[in-house]
């Protein structure tokens, strides 16, 4: 269980906007909130297929939110063979997309042929705390995702050091995007929190990482951030393709 990406979330996330989104500092709140599922696919083409017929139908274009199809890379001991990302920008989208979706026909055609299409391991809710996105830090339309999940056991100590890091060059002047995020609902997976990389392709993403962890800055928060959080996983994968609002 401990080897999954503690949220797949994916997100990862490469979320909605850089340009929307991107928030450099500490936030008071979440940016915005993300659900993610695990599913085991057989015939990939087919979901896509069907994902992309929702989006396109009537109601799915007037969805509040953004999806994303993601096929893992490293994936532990799940099972699962892609992931769904389904990011809101607020509780009221949520509320919104719940409310568009009860009673469309558009919506259970989709979940029909969906679930005929797939087994559904695992889900989550979390949100996102904060966000290194700006203009130009990722720009392919398949970039690739690691987050690390972890157990924060001492969220005063965690974040003393976190804040430092969060604040260093390695984190900021990260070839990619960079966000933290807070659980809200995992189910039978652990870990209160993550952090994820996203790059444009494998091998950036790659040696980003492994500079980043051979720095004096992660030697400093590894040093300082203790045993006030336990690693849960560090897991990978890939985007395969986004729905922003219907499109």
């Amino acid at each position: 269980m401990k080897n999954l990406i503690t949220t797949v979330y994916a997100a990862v996330l490469l979320l909605f906007s850089a340009s929307t989104y991107a928030d450099d500092h500490a936030s008071s709140g979440p940016l915005f909130y993300g659900q993610s599922i695990g599913v085991i696919a057989s015939d990939a083409p087919a979901v896509l297929a069907a994902m992309n017929k929702w989006r396109n139908s009537a109601t799915g274009q007037k969805a509040p939110n953004t999806v994303v199809l993601l096929q893992n890379i490293v994936n532990g001991d799940y099972r699962s063979t892609h992931g769904i990302n389904i990011f809101y920008p607020n509780g009221a989208a949520m509320d919104a997309a719940a409310e568009l979706y009860a009673g469309s026909k558009d919506w259970a055609a989709f979940q029909g042929a969906f679930q005929s299409l797939v087994e559904t391991e695992w889900e989550n809710t979390y949100a996102i705390m904060r966000a290194k996105a700006n203009a130009g830090d990722v720009s392919s339309t398949t970039p690739v995702t690691i987050v690390y999940g972890f157990t924060v056991t001492d969220p005063a100590g965690f974040m003393s050091a976190f804040d430092k890091m969060w604040n260093s060059d390695v984190i900021q002047k990260f070839p990619g995007a960079v966000y933290l995020g807070q659980n809200i609902a995992t189910g039978t997976m652990p870990g209160t929190h993550f952090v994820t990389f996203v790059a444009d392709t494998r091998g950036k993403l790659t040696e980003a990482i492994m500079a980043m962890q051979s720095s004096k800055d992660m030697a400093t928060y590894l040093e300082a951030v203790g045993d006030s959080r336990e690693i849960e996983a560090i897991n990978m994968f890939s985007e395969l393709q986004r729905w922003s609002n219907g499109s």
